[in-house]
């Protein structure tokens, strides 16, 4: 989930973001549910710049962020650090969330912007977690009932991560972030901007759930295999180089 700092950055960065789309739904962010750092390391030490002052505790959802951001959308690493207040959430949250954590389920979520954000939304409810300010929400897809299909919300649309063009724009970012910002967009690997997305997902699951959704998202390709992977491509994939895990998530990154 979005902690605060993001609503801080997104103003922060408002005049120099993309200008909004017409669409109802678009993709925005990536968030893997991580039961330790392992992901999150190889990650870091090999492609990108972890942006450290940004790792953000949700005490009331029982939960931790850590985040790496891109010129155009970002990833979060989302620990679970308090299973009894999780627990406690789980009503509120729409499903059964600590699932997400255990072998066999599916530990992807998908972020999106609803745009317009509509709370009587078909297919989602509101979810205003414990640790947000008033009038903060999300929307909760109703398949996230279903833990062995990826995670899918919707954030309002004045937390969409700000597009850059390239790096040249960060020096108009406001002086209080530009220099961590700077820094949290130059990863040693040189990777820039996401290109492409490929869900593969069993043929079965195909037209069923937040599969069925994510089908009709702009901006997520889906295909049918023998089971869930994440296929992701950075700069057209100009390196040719490649990243792969195969540890709770099959991930793929061409960059």
């Amino acid at each position: 989930m979005r902690p605060g700092w993001y609503l801080l950055l997104a103003l922060l960065m408002r005049a120099i973001g993309a200008p909004a789309q017409d669409t109802t739904q678009r993709f925005d962010h990536l968030v893997f549910f991580v039961a330790d750092s392992s992901l999150e390391h190889a990650l870091t030490r090999e492609l990108f710049h972890p942006a450290e002052k940004l790792a953000t505790p949700h005490p009331g959802q029982g939960t931790e962020g850590h985040y790496v951001l891109f010129l155009n959308t970002s990833i979060e690493f989302l620990y679970l650090r308090d299973s009894v207040a999780a627990r406690r959430n789980e009503g509120r949250f729409g499903s059964r969330y600590m699932q997400r954590w255990e072998a066999g389920a599916n530990s992807i979520a998908f972020g999106l912007i609803a745009e317009p954000f509509d709370t009587t939304l078909s297919g989602f409810h509101t979810y205003h977690g414990p640790d947000q300010l008033e009038g903060e929400r999300y929307l909760m897809a109703a398949g996230n009932t279903d833990p062995t299909q990826p995670l899918v919300y919707a954030s309002m649309p004045h937390r969409a991560h700000k597009t850059l063009a390239s790096l040249e724009e960060v020096e108009r970012a406001d002086p209080a972030i530009r220099e961590d910002l700077r820094r949290y967009l130059s990863h040693p690997s040189g990777i820039r901007r996401l290109t492409g997305l490929v869900l593969t997902v069993p043929d079965s699951t195909m037209g069923t759930g937040n599969v069925a959704l994510l089908q009709e998202l702009e901006g997520v390709e889906v295909r049918k295999g023998d089971g869930y992977a994440l296929t992701l491509a950075f700069d057209g994939a100009a390196q040719g180089k490649e990243f792969r895990w195969s540890e709770k998530v099959e991930l793929v990154i061409r960059y």
